[in-house]
């Protein structure tokens, strides 16, 4: 039997918090996450008590679900692993064995609470965090508003969060009308502070995940015979449009630099994917070791520091996800990221198609967000990290909508012999 079945204290209610102990433990993970940069080790301290205080108090759940989705901790049983050929091992077992409680607090936090009250929550610390960015946020050396966040891009980043979330809302008629109006409350407070951020990168992919899950959401409402034409009509659609994008990609990034203003380069990146295609030919399938390469000592990281002004020589990387990781954890952890990231979006995608509710509507949205910005960025999986915790709750509730959705299999059993004893009979009938 599926979890989802086995949730006796689960929040159902769809008019508003259940206050019950599993959400009041959620909203402080979470609420931890997204402040974790304002908090420090006090917010990692919160988020590690809150979540191994809600896998404790049903311990049974917590070891059937390490189970059902053992293939999700893959990805961090290797980042450990890799401790045993890393230049700095007790870095990547330190960080390895954080990344696991971190996978496993998301799993229990997709199985405890069902996922309208999951994205109340979620929507809840998000504007928590958009309201602290404004009254208590800071400025960067350069004059870049990065709000209680200690990047830009961070800052960028969970502002779309909560503008996809609340965006989420805004679309569901189902949801109540006072959380369509936190929704455009919340929409109201994180357009501006994106624009603050000044990513480029997370504005062009938020508009890109929006316009595409109004199309999903247009098509979930369609009958099932016609929806698959239309789907496919669509995916003609944007092949078309790829056949027509790729040869003058030149001519497009060029307009994209003028009217942003970037260096060609893409503010250094291209020079970066160049050190890191190097990096990995020396070790392309096992990699130097999970966050071994960004320390102290290391050679290479020591001179990209030195060309990018880093002058705390840290919280670096290669701007971009699959170059980043296979640098670290080789080509074996990037197939480990893939075997997360496309399950993540098929899933989600199905899940969108088939209910098109508020909650299957921004796993679609945080999923194809971090996808995009895969390719200019590093936007998942570390640990204490809201927005991997987002996407891993949307993979498993992705699982479990399938799961729900299949019929239960069929039991034979043996045919009972034509002439019973009557009492055989009565017990049978």
């Amino acid at each position: 039997m599926s979890p989802f079945r086995q949730q006796p204290d689960q929040a159902r209610t769809a008019e508003g918090f259940n206050i019950c102990p599993n959400v009041l433990l959620a909203l402080a993970v979470f609420t931890a996450l997204v402040f974790l940069s304002y908090l420090g080790r006090e917010g990692v301290l919160i988020f590690l008590i809150s979540g191994l205080f809600l896998m404790l108090r049903r311990i049974d759940l917590t070891l059937r679900e390490v189970q059902d989705y053992w293939w999700l901790f893959l990805l961090p049983m290797w980042c450990t692993l890799s401790a045993l050929w890393s230049a700095h091992p007790d870095l990547s077992l330190r960080h390895g064995l954080q990344l696991l409680v971190t996978f496993m607090i998301a799993v229990t936090l997709a199985n405890r609470l069902a996922p309208v009250i999951f994205l109340r929550v979620q929507f809840a610390a998000l504007v928590m965090a958009g309201i602290a960015s404004v009254l208590i946020g800071d400025v960067r050396a350069d004059g870049v508003w990065i709000g209680i966040f200690d990047s830009k891009n961070y800052y960028a980043f969970t502002m779309v969060a909560l503008l996809l979330c609340s965006f989420a809302f805004l679309a569901d008629r189902g949801q109540p009308v006072i959380w369509r109006l936190a929704g455009l409350g919340g929409a109201a407070l994180a357009l501006p502070q994106i624009a603050l951020a000044q990513s480029v990168g997370a504005i062009l992919a938020s508009v890109f995940v929006l316009v595409a899950a109004l199309i999903l959401l247009g098509l979930s409402g369609l009958p099932h015979a016609r929806r698959r034409p239309r789907a496919m009509l669509l995916g003609g659609a944007l092949m078309v449009v790829l056949g027509i994008v790729i040869p003058f990609r030149d001519a497009i990034m060029g307009v994209i630099v003028q009217m942003t203003g970037k260096d060609p380069s893409l503010t250094g990146r291209t020079e970066l994917w160049a050190s890191a295609v190097a990096e990995i030919t020396r070790a392309p399938i096992l990699g130097t070791g999970y966050r071994a390469f960004w320390v102290e000592g290391n050679a290479l990281a020591e001179a990209l520091w030195a060309d990018f002004y880093i002058l705390s020589r840290s919280g670096f990387n290669f701007h971009n996800l699959v170059l980043s990781n296979a640098v670290e954890i080789g080509m074996i952890g990037v197939l480990l990221q893939i075997l997360l990231l496309v399950p993540a979006f098929f899933l989600a995608s199905r899940w969108l198609l088939t209910v098109g509710h508020a909650p299957a509507m921004f796993g679609f949205m945080a999923i194809s967000f971090v996808m995009i910005l895969s390719v200019v960025e590093v936007p998942v999986f570390f640990e204490f990290h809201a927005l991997s915790v987002m996407v891993l709750v949307a993979l498993v509730y992705g699982l479990r909508a399938v799961r729900r959705a299949s019929p239960p299999r069929q039991v034979d059993r043996p045919a009972a012999p034509l002439f019973l004893p009557r009492h055989s009979r009565a017990e049978r009938g």
